[in-house]
Order: C-alpha cells, then structure tokens, then sequence
C-alpha cells in the first residue's frame, strides 16, 4: 500500500475564515463552483429518472455551497465535516440563501463515523476536494462509497497530480518534479495526497463504481500568469474552461477533476 507522509486527516478548525477567502473569495473559486455545478447538472441531474427529490450526503462538505444549490431545488441534504468551524460557516451559509430548515442537517462527524451514524444509504453522494486531504485517501473514499445506495451515485472531485507536476514544471522546479515530492506543509492550504487519476479510477471500478463522467475542473486558468489572468475577464476564461474540460488531453490536466460514477445494482 502506499504510504503517506502525513498521519492524520486535515482539520481546518481554526482556519475555517481563512480557508473561505483564499479558495472561495477569488475568480478561481467562482470558476471551481460553476463548472462543479454546470457538470452536476449536465452530467446527472438532468439524466437521471426520479431526480426531483434525492436524498444526499455531503461529505467533508465545508461551506456547503453545493448543497445549498441542491436543498433549494427541494433535495434534502446532509453535510457533514469533521470541522466544527466549516460547519458553523456552512450554517451561516444556508441561513443567507434561506434555504428551507426542513431540506437540509449538519453533522460534526469524522469519516469513520459514517457508518455509525447512518445506517442507510444515499441516492447522490458528494465528496469534493476531500480525498486530498486525507492521509489515506483509499480507506477514504471506500467509507465514503459505502454510503452510495445500489444504483445511486457519487459525486467525487479531487486535487489532480498531474496539473502539479505540469505546473512546477512550467515554474522550472524540475528538482522537485524529479523528488516526486508534493505533499503539502502542515497547517497550509496545500493538499498533502495530490492523487493520480489513473488510481482514483480503478479505486472507483474496484468497488463496483461504473464511471459516467470525467470534467477537468480549471484546465485553463491555473495555468495562465498572474498578469493575464487578470487581463482577461471571467467570461472568457470560463467560456475556455467550458470548451475544453470534457476533451483530453485537457481534461487530465486539470486542478481537479470531478467524475460522475454510478454504483452498480
């Protein structure tokens, strides 16, 4: 098995404010959650049958602006976060978008607790840029799969290596492309299991997941200097986003890429 430096998942208790405005307060964010939400929609709630009302989970949830999107459409969300301080942010969150009390629950839970405090399972469940924070990415996700009901579906999105290695390299780190090391400080906002997305599939697969999607989430932006990104409004570099996220090699270029996968009955 593969190990990782780091022993322990991270926790952003304490950073929860910082984490919401480095990630989600910049254009970046914005294209991360509309592209997330454009393919949710494009690539399972328009195909699926019955899709009026599902049951979700969120997982590692966080700010819980997906879920929001989802509970005001009449769906009943849960999410959960091992941060007490995500939690809080996400409650203020809901509260801001009014979204019916009666469609959504926060659970201050670890991933190991899931099954203890569900014993059922989910049409839809969501684990988005969680994997990568986890010491053991594999035991984390096979929790998280085990939550998906016979013919559900998760939605799974993940910190890509080989956008790191394509960007260090583009940086000219050719030394720490060469170290293979990319693993993240402690304490920063660095994703310590940047993974292989070759691996993540047959994680998926393995598990009786059949794949019906892969987006590259941000194949355009995070590879444009500071200079033109600011140059060049959001319009365009999200109407390149949309144009190439779905196309190879782009795809598996992107920061994150997000698929779609189906549990098989």
């Amino acid at each position: 098995m593969k190990k990782y430096e780091h022993t322990q998942d991270r926790n952003f208790d304490g950073l929860a404010e910082h984490f919401k405005k480095k990630i989600y307060g910049s254009s970046k964010g914005e294209i991360r959650l509309r592209l997330l939400w454009d393919d949710l929609e494009d690539n399972l709630l328009n195909k699926i049958e019955n899709a009026a009302s599902l049951a979700v989970l969120d997982v590692g949830g966080g700010i819980g602006q997906i879920s929001a999107m989802l509970a005001k459409q009449g769906h009943t969300v849960t999410v959960t976060d091992v941060s007490k301080d995500m939690l809080e942010l996400a409650n203020e969150h809901f509260v801001e978008e009014s979204v019916p009390t009666e469609n959504f629950q926060l659970k201050h839970l670890a991933l190991d607790q899931l099954s203890q405090e569900f014993d059922y399972s989910f049409d839809l469940v969501m684990f988005h840029a969680v994997l990568e924070w986890l010491a053991d990415p594999k035991s984390g996700l096979l929790c998280t799969m085990d939550r998906v009901a016979e013919g559900g579906y998760l939605s799974l999105m993940f910190y890509n290596k080989h956008s790191v290695i394509m960007k260090n390299l583009l940086k000219g780190n050719f030394r720490k492309v060469v170290s293979n090391d990319f693993i993240g400080e402690r304490g920063g906002l660095t994703p310590i299991s940047p993974l292989d997305p070759l691996e993540v599939y047959s994680w998926l697969e393995s598990a009786g997941f059949e794949i019906v999607s892969k987006t590259g989430i941000r194949v355009v932006n995070d590879y444009l200097s500071r200079d033109l990104q600011a140059n060049r409004s959001y319009e365009d570099i999200l109407h390149m986003e949309k144009m190439l996220c779905r196309q190879e090699p782009y795809l598996s270029l992107g920061r994150y890429i997000h698929v779609v996968a189906r549990k098989q009955p």
